[in-house]
């Protein structure tokens, strides 16, 4: 039981962690868009203005820019259509409902993206629940204040690194992989097929994380493309992005060997020569690589380590051994092509 706990409690911490920045971004801009728009229209129409910036931020940082704009697009069709219904229809049960299907249908000439369809239904209830004598341009203003605050935040001002977004995020993304090649290799000196199973789920597993790598990938494609900072590094970004396709490549190259070393052991053979030492020097490589991969003396490294292990003769091997060997160097191959 109070193990259990404390996996849910690891893993709300993890969630917590991996969300804090992206919160404290956007509430620290959320109060600076209140201030502003605050001083400039005065108060209930400022409400729209930490709106705005609130939801345009909570996303990942390549999602930013769009999200800003989409929610630009949804505030101001809502506010529209709340001030024309507040203005020229009696105020009834019915009016929000109507609101509602209104805002959300027009946004919905343009996109059918969920985001602005909710800022709009949401911007038109508002305007209706804070119906006061002030003039609708107040709120439509203060939407394009916060959209506009939140623009500049998340795409000059504070934008991560691209091309450390994506250097960081292969780490993660070949950490399955890694660990398989070592268990991989235990199980082949220990003659375990049941630490070999367990190793070959591990690695299958990681298309969990494989699937965050790419995401990350499009979020430094992004802010490569509409950041600042990002335009400086867009050359770098492409390299190493192009260079990153090998990564999907190498972990299936894992799975397969830690799949070829459990079926050696469900045979109860015995590797032959050095195979569990070009696993575990194929791990190494691929630890040393993914800790960094904007290191050339870490590429070098990882190059020099696989480089031997693509001149095995699976050929010269007895045929349990061969189907291994070849995995392990169809593998050393994938990942010296990686590390060029």
């Amino acid at each position: 039981m109070l193990e259990l706990l404390f996996g849910v409690l690891r893993g709300a911490g993890s969630r917590v962690r991996h969300a804090l920045r992206r919160v404290l971004l956007a509430a620290g801009t959320a109060g600076l868009a209140w201030w502003v728009a605050t001083l400039v229209l005065g108060s209930p129409g400022a409400i729209f203005a930490p709106i705005a910036a609130m939801v345009s931020l909570l996303d990942e940082p390549g999602a930013r820019g769009r999200r800003a704009f989409r929610v630009i697009g949804g505030v101001l069709v809502g506010v529209a259509v709340g001030e024309v219904l507040v203005r020229h229809l009696d105020v009834g049960p019915w009016q929000p409902a109507l609101a509602v299907l209104v805002a959300a249908l027009l946004v919905t000439t343009a996109s059918t993206n969920p985001l602005p369809i909710i800022q709009a239904g949401v911007a038109a209830l508002l305007v209706i629940a804070l119906h006061a004598p002030q003039s609708g341009f107040s709120r439509l203003f203060s939407a394009l204040i916060g959209g506009a605050l939140a623009l500049l935040v998340s795409q000059v001002v504070i934008t991560p690194s691209p091309l450390r977004m994506l250097a960081r995020a292969v780490r993660p993304a070949l950490t399955p992989a890694a660990e398989g090649l070592r268990g991989a290799a235990a199980a082949l000196r220990a003659g375990s097929a049941e630490d070999a199973w367990r190793t070959l789920e591990r690695v299958r597993r990681g298309h969990f994380e494989l699937a965050e790598f790419d995401t990350a990938r499009q979020s430094a494609r992004t802010l490569a493309r509409h950041s600042l900072r990002g335009r400086r590094q867009r050359g770098e970004v492409r390299a190493l992005d192009r260079r990153l396709t090998g990564v999907d490549p190498v972990h299936t190259d894992a799975v397969l060997v830690a799949r070829a070393a459990h079926k050696l052991l469900v045979r109860r053979e015995s590797p032959v020569g050095e195979l569990p030492r070009a696993v575990d020097d194929l791990a190494e490589a691929l630890e040393g690589f993914a800790a960094d991969p904007l290191s050339a003396d870490g590429n070098r490294r990882a190059r020099d380590l696989a480089e031997p292990i693509t001149h095995l003769d699976p050929a010269a091997l007895p045929a349990p051994s061969a189907e291994l060997a070849t995995e392990v160097r169809l593998l050393a191959h994938d990942l010296h092509a990686l590390t060029r």
